[in-house]
Protein backbone atom coordinates (compact mmCIF):
# COMPACT_ATOMS: atom_id res chain seq x y z
CA UNK A 1 0.00 0.00 0.00
CA UNK A 2 2.82 2.41 0.84
CA UNK A 3 4.44 1.75 -2.55
CA UNK A 4 1.22 2.45 -4.38
CA UNK A 5 0.74 5.69 -2.46
CA UNK A 6 4.27 6.77 -3.38
CA UNK A 7 3.56 6.04 -7.08
CA UNK A 8 0.49 8.24 -6.97
CA UNK A 9 2.46 11.09 -5.35
CA UNK A 10 5.31 11.00 -7.92
CA UNK A 11 3.09 10.79 -11.06
CA UNK A 12 1.39 14.16 -11.67
CA UNK A 13 -2.24 14.17 -12.71
CA UNK A 14 -3.36 14.89 -16.32
CA UNK A 15 -4.80 18.22 -15.16
CA UNK A 16 -1.49 19.28 -13.61
CA UNK A 17 0.46 18.35 -16.79
CA UNK A 18 -1.92 20.37 -18.99
CA UNK A 19 -1.68 23.37 -16.64
CA UNK A 20 2.12 23.17 -16.60
CA UNK A 21 2.32 23.04 -20.43
CA UNK A 22 -0.02 26.02 -20.70
CA UNK A 23 2.19 28.07 -18.38
CA UNK A 24 5.29 27.00 -20.29
CA UNK A 25 3.84 28.02 -23.67
CA UNK A 26 2.74 31.36 -22.24
CA UNK A 27 6.31 32.02 -21.10
CA UNK A 28 7.92 31.18 -24.44
CA UNK A 29 9.26 34.02 -26.64
CA UNK A 30 7.20 34.72 -29.74
CA UNK A 31 9.75 33.04 -32.05
CA UNK A 32 9.76 29.81 -30.03
CA UNK A 33 5.98 29.85 -29.83
CA UNK A 34 5.88 30.01 -33.63
CA UNK A 35 8.24 27.04 -33.77
CA UNK A 36 5.85 25.21 -31.49
CA UNK A 37 3.07 25.89 -34.00
CA UNK A 38 5.18 24.32 -36.73
CA UNK A 39 5.79 21.26 -34.57
CA UNK A 40 2.06 21.08 -33.96
CA UNK A 41 1.47 20.49 -37.66
CA UNK A 42 1.74 23.80 -39.54
CA UNK A 43 4.08 23.78 -42.56
CA UNK A 44 6.98 26.24 -42.52
CA UNK A 45 6.92 29.01 -45.14
CA UNK A 46 8.90 28.42 -48.32
CA UNK A 47 11.98 30.47 -49.10
CA UNK A 48 11.10 32.37 -52.27
CA UNK A 49 13.35 32.94 -55.27
CA UNK A 50 12.58 34.90 -58.46
CA UNK A 51 14.12 34.20 -61.86
CA UNK A 52 13.25 36.83 -64.49
CA UNK A 53 14.09 36.08 -68.14
CA UNK A 54 13.57 38.72 -70.82
CA UNK A 55 14.61 38.85 -74.46
CA UNK A 56 13.57 41.40 -77.07
CA UNK A 57 15.48 40.22 -80.17
CA UNK A 58 17.14 43.04 -82.12
CA UNK A 59 15.37 41.94 -85.32
CA UNK A 60 11.91 42.35 -83.77
CA UNK A 61 10.08 45.69 -84.21
CA UNK A 62 9.95 46.55 -80.50
CA UNK A 63 12.84 48.20 -78.67
CA UNK A 64 15.16 45.96 -76.65
CA UNK A 65 14.36 48.27 -73.72
CA UNK A 66 10.79 46.89 -73.57
CA UNK A 67 11.95 43.59 -72.08
CA UNK A 68 14.27 45.26 -69.61
CA UNK A 69 11.49 47.59 -68.49
CA UNK A 70 9.04 44.69 -68.17
CA UNK A 71 11.44 42.64 -66.05
CA UNK A 72 12.47 45.58 -63.87
CA UNK A 73 8.84 46.45 -63.09
CA UNK A 74 7.80 42.89 -62.29
CA UNK A 75 10.91 42.07 -60.26
CA UNK A 76 10.73 45.26 -58.18
CA UNK A 77 7.03 44.63 -57.47
CA UNK A 78 7.10 40.85 -56.98
CA UNK A 79 10.25 40.24 -54.92
CA UNK A 80 9.23 42.35 -51.88
CA UNK A 81 5.74 40.83 -51.83
CA UNK A 82 7.09 37.28 -51.52
CA UNK A 83 10.03 38.28 -49.32
CA UNK A 84 12.70 37.35 -51.88
CA UNK A 85 15.87 39.16 -50.81
CA UNK A 86 18.64 40.46 -53.08
CA UNK A 87 20.45 37.10 -53.06
CA UNK A 88 17.26 35.38 -54.24
CA UNK A 89 16.63 37.62 -57.26
CA UNK A 90 18.02 36.57 -60.62
CA UNK A 91 17.78 38.59 -63.87
CA UNK A 92 18.68 37.45 -67.39
CA UNK A 93 17.96 40.25 -69.88
CA UNK A 94 18.62 40.51 -73.64
CA UNK A 95 22.33 39.73 -74.19
CA UNK A 96 22.33 38.13 -70.74
CA UNK A 97 19.40 35.90 -71.66
CA UNK A 98 21.22 33.55 -74.00
CA UNK A 99 20.63 29.81 -73.92
CA UNK A 100 24.08 29.32 -72.40
CA UNK A 101 23.36 31.89 -69.66
CA UNK A 102 20.01 30.26 -68.88
CA UNK A 103 21.58 26.82 -68.56
CA UNK A 104 24.30 28.21 -66.30
CA UNK A 105 21.73 29.93 -64.07
CA UNK A 106 19.61 26.77 -63.94
CA UNK A 107 22.67 24.81 -62.81
CA UNK A 108 23.35 27.39 -60.09
CA UNK A 109 19.74 27.18 -58.86
CA UNK A 110 19.82 23.38 -58.99
CA UNK A 111 22.77 23.47 -56.59
CA UNK A 112 21.15 26.02 -54.26
CA UNK A 113 17.46 25.14 -54.06
CA UNK A 114 15.75 22.28 -52.28
CA UNK A 115 12.36 21.12 -50.97
CA UNK A 116 11.99 24.17 -48.70
CA UNK A 117 12.33 26.62 -51.62
CA UNK A 118 9.76 28.05 -54.03
CA UNK A 119 10.93 29.23 -57.46
CA UNK A 120 8.90 31.85 -59.33
CA UNK A 121 9.91 32.33 -62.98
CA UNK A 122 8.75 35.33 -65.00
CA UNK A 123 9.65 34.87 -68.67
CA UNK A 124 9.03 37.68 -71.16
CA UNK A 125 10.24 36.49 -74.54
CA UNK A 126 8.98 35.43 -77.98
CA UNK A 127 8.28 31.87 -79.07
CA UNK A 128 9.21 30.65 -82.52
CA UNK A 129 7.77 27.81 -84.57
CA UNK A 130 9.98 24.76 -84.78
CA UNK A 131 9.26 23.57 -88.32
CA UNK A 132 10.08 19.88 -87.73
CA UNK A 133 7.81 18.40 -85.08
CA UNK A 134 9.00 15.45 -83.04
CA UNK A 135 7.64 12.94 -80.55
CA UNK A 136 9.61 14.62 -77.77
CA UNK A 137 8.32 18.11 -78.57
CA UNK A 138 5.09 17.59 -80.52
CA UNK A 139 4.05 21.22 -80.63
CA UNK A 140 7.31 22.21 -82.26
CA UNK A 141 7.89 25.56 -80.54
CA UNK A 142 11.10 27.12 -79.28
CA UNK A 143 11.98 29.85 -76.80
CA UNK A 144 13.71 32.58 -78.79
CA UNK A 145 16.64 33.34 -76.53
CA UNK A 146 19.26 35.96 -77.34
CA UNK A 147 21.03 35.98 -80.71
CA UNK A 148 22.84 38.86 -82.41
CA UNK A 149 20.98 38.17 -85.66
CA UNK A 150 17.93 36.15 -86.60
CA UNK A 151 18.75 32.46 -87.15
CA UNK A 152 17.95 31.13 -90.60
CA UNK A 153 15.67 28.44 -89.17
CA UNK A 154 14.41 27.40 -85.76
CA UNK A 155 15.82 23.92 -86.31
CA UNK A 156 19.27 25.39 -86.83
CA UNK A 157 18.89 27.66 -83.79
CA UNK A 158 17.91 24.72 -81.59
CA UNK A 159 20.56 22.48 -83.07
CA UNK A 160 23.40 24.91 -82.38
CA UNK A 161 22.08 25.79 -78.92
CA UNK A 162 20.97 29.35 -79.67
CA UNK A 163 17.28 28.70 -78.94
CA UNK A 164 15.66 26.13 -76.67
CA UNK A 165 12.64 23.97 -77.37
CA UNK A 166 9.69 24.26 -74.99
CA UNK A 167 10.24 20.65 -73.97
CA UNK A 168 13.95 21.26 -73.21
CA UNK A 169 12.97 24.29 -71.12
CA UNK A 170 10.51 22.17 -69.12
CA UNK A 171 13.25 19.59 -68.56
CA UNK A 172 15.60 22.35 -67.40
CA UNK A 173 13.06 23.56 -64.83
CA UNK A 174 12.38 20.02 -63.68
CA UNK A 175 16.11 19.58 -62.97
CA UNK A 176 15.89 22.32 -60.31
CA UNK A 177 14.87 20.54 -57.07
CA UNK A 178 12.73 23.36 -55.65
CA UNK A 179 9.74 22.25 -53.60
CA UNK A 180 7.33 24.40 -55.64
CA UNK A 181 7.54 26.14 -59.03
CA UNK A 182 5.43 28.92 -60.53
CA UNK A 183 6.02 29.87 -64.20
CA UNK A 184 4.57 33.16 -65.45
CA UNK A 185 4.94 33.14 -69.23
CA UNK A 186 4.48 36.48 -71.01
CA UNK A 187 4.93 35.74 -74.69
CA UNK A 188 3.76 36.61 -78.18
CA UNK A 189 2.67 33.03 -78.98
CA UNK A 190 0.98 31.73 -75.81
CA UNK A 191 -1.03 29.13 -77.73
CA UNK A 192 2.28 27.46 -78.58
CA UNK A 193 2.74 26.29 -74.99
CA UNK A 194 0.75 23.29 -73.86
CA UNK A 195 -1.14 24.16 -70.71
CA UNK A 196 0.22 20.90 -69.30
CA UNK A 197 3.82 21.87 -70.11
CA UNK A 198 5.09 20.67 -66.74
CA UNK A 199 2.80 17.87 -65.66
CA UNK A 200 2.72 16.15 -69.07
CA UNK A 201 6.48 16.20 -69.47
CA UNK A 202 8.38 12.91 -69.50
CA UNK A 203 10.40 13.88 -66.41
CA UNK A 204 7.53 15.46 -64.47
CA UNK A 205 7.79 15.83 -60.69
CA UNK A 206 4.47 14.17 -59.94
CA UNK A 207 4.39 15.25 -56.30
CA UNK A 208 5.73 18.79 -56.78
CA UNK A 209 3.13 21.59 -56.86
CA UNK A 210 3.55 23.59 -60.08
CA UNK A 211 1.50 26.43 -61.55
CA UNK A 212 1.56 27.95 -65.03
CA UNK A 213 0.27 31.46 -65.81
CA UNK A 214 0.10 32.42 -69.49
CA UNK A 215 -0.34 36.05 -70.46
CA UNK A 216 -3.07 35.34 -73.04
CA UNK A 217 -5.23 32.51 -74.29
CA UNK A 218 -5.05 30.25 -77.36
CA UNK A 219 -5.01 32.16 -80.62
CA UNK A 220 -4.36 35.47 -78.88
CA UNK A 221 -1.26 37.62 -79.10
CA UNK A 222 0.27 39.38 -76.10
CA UNK A 223 -0.04 43.16 -76.48
CA UNK A 224 2.24 45.98 -75.45
CA UNK A 225 1.00 48.91 -73.39
CA UNK A 226 -0.50 51.81 -75.32
CA UNK A 227 2.84 53.67 -75.21
CA UNK A 228 4.70 50.44 -76.18
CA UNK A 229 7.22 50.76 -73.36
CA UNK A 230 6.25 47.56 -71.49
CA UNK A 231 4.33 44.37 -72.11
CA UNK A 232 0.66 44.84 -71.23
CA UNK A 233 0.53 41.88 -68.85
CA UNK A 234 3.76 42.89 -67.09
CA UNK A 235 2.31 46.36 -66.55
CA UNK A 236 -0.87 45.07 -64.94
CA UNK A 237 0.92 42.37 -62.96
CA UNK A 238 3.18 45.03 -61.42
CA UNK A 239 0.17 47.26 -60.72
CA UNK A 240 -1.72 44.41 -59.05
CA UNK A 241 1.30 43.52 -56.92
CA UNK A 242 1.46 47.12 -55.73
CA UNK A 243 -2.11 47.27 -54.45
CA UNK A 244 -3.45 43.79 -53.63
CA UNK A 245 -3.17 41.97 -50.32
CA UNK A 246 -3.87 38.29 -49.82
CA UNK A 247 -2.44 35.62 -52.08
CA UNK A 248 -0.68 35.43 -55.43
CA UNK A 249 -3.96 34.10 -56.84
CA UNK A 250 -5.65 37.37 -55.82
CA UNK A 251 -2.92 39.28 -57.67
CA UNK A 252 -3.25 37.16 -60.80
CA UNK A 253 -7.02 37.62 -60.85
CA UNK A 254 -6.65 41.42 -60.73
CA UNK A 255 -3.81 41.42 -63.27
CA UNK A 256 -5.78 39.25 -65.69
CA UNK A 257 -8.83 41.50 -65.44
CA UNK A 258 -6.77 44.64 -65.93
CA UNK A 259 -4.97 43.16 -68.94
CA UNK A 260 -8.24 42.05 -70.57
CA UNK A 261 -9.84 45.49 -70.17
CA UNK A 262 -6.77 47.45 -71.27
CA UNK A 263 -6.41 45.28 -74.38
CA UNK A 264 -9.83 46.28 -75.72
CA UNK A 265 -8.98 49.83 -76.92
CA UNK A 266 -5.47 48.74 -77.97
CA UNK A 267 -6.98 45.95 -80.03
CA UNK A 268 -9.56 48.28 -81.60
CA UNK A 269 -6.83 50.70 -82.71
CA UNK A 270 -4.75 47.84 -84.09
CA UNK A 271 -7.69 46.55 -86.11
CA UNK A 272 -8.17 49.96 -87.69
CA UNK A 273 -4.49 50.18 -88.56
CA UNK A 274 -4.46 46.73 -90.14
CA UNK A 275 -7.68 47.39 -92.06
CA UNK A 276 -6.37 50.65 -93.52
CA UNK A 277 -3.16 48.95 -94.66
CA UNK A 278 -4.92 45.92 -96.08
CA UNK A 279 -3.24 43.50 -93.70
CA UNK A 280 -4.96 40.46 -92.23
CA UNK A 281 -6.34 40.88 -88.74
CA UNK A 282 -4.66 38.92 -85.98
CA UNK A 283 -6.31 37.91 -82.72
CA UNK A 284 -5.40 40.78 -80.42
CA UNK A 285 -7.87 40.19 -77.61
CA UNK A 286 -5.93 39.20 -74.52
CA UNK A 287 -7.30 37.09 -71.67
CA UNK A 288 -4.60 35.57 -69.43
CA UNK A 289 -4.98 31.94 -68.35
CA UNK A 290 -4.01 30.13 -65.16
CA UNK A 291 -3.32 26.41 -64.82
CA UNK A 292 -2.94 25.59 -61.13
CA UNK A 293 -4.25 22.09 -60.36
CA UNK A 294 -2.89 22.07 -56.81
CA UNK A 295 -4.00 25.61 -55.90
CA UNK A 296 -0.40 26.71 -55.40
CA UNK A 297 -1.16 30.37 -56.14
CA UNK A 298 -3.91 30.41 -53.51
CA UNK A 299 -1.44 29.04 -50.93
CA UNK A 300 1.27 31.57 -51.75
CA UNK A 301 0.70 34.30 -49.20
CA UNK A 302 2.00 37.81 -49.85
CA UNK A 303 3.72 40.23 -47.53
CA UNK A 304 1.12 42.98 -46.88
CA UNK A 305 1.55 45.98 -49.17
CA UNK A 306 1.97 48.25 -46.15
CA UNK A 307 4.94 46.16 -44.97
CA UNK A 308 6.57 45.59 -48.36
CA UNK A 309 7.76 49.12 -49.00
CA UNK A 310 5.67 49.42 -52.19
CA UNK A 311 2.90 51.67 -50.86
Amino acid sequence: MAAKAKDRRTCPSRARVVAFLALLCAALPAGLAATGAVLAGDLPAKRNHVLAIGNCPPWHPQSVEVCKHSLDKVMSALAPRIDAGPDSRHMLVNEGASAAALKLKATELANRLGPDDRLVIFANLPLGLWEAESAEDPKGYALELWADSKPETAIQAIGDGTWMSASAFAALVHAIPAGEVILILDTNNPHAIDIGLFEDHAVDHEDRPEALVISSGPGQAANYSADRTISLFAKHLALALGETDGTLQDVMTLAAGGTRQAAIPICAELKETLASSGQAENGCAQVPEVHDPQALLSRTMLVPVAESGLD
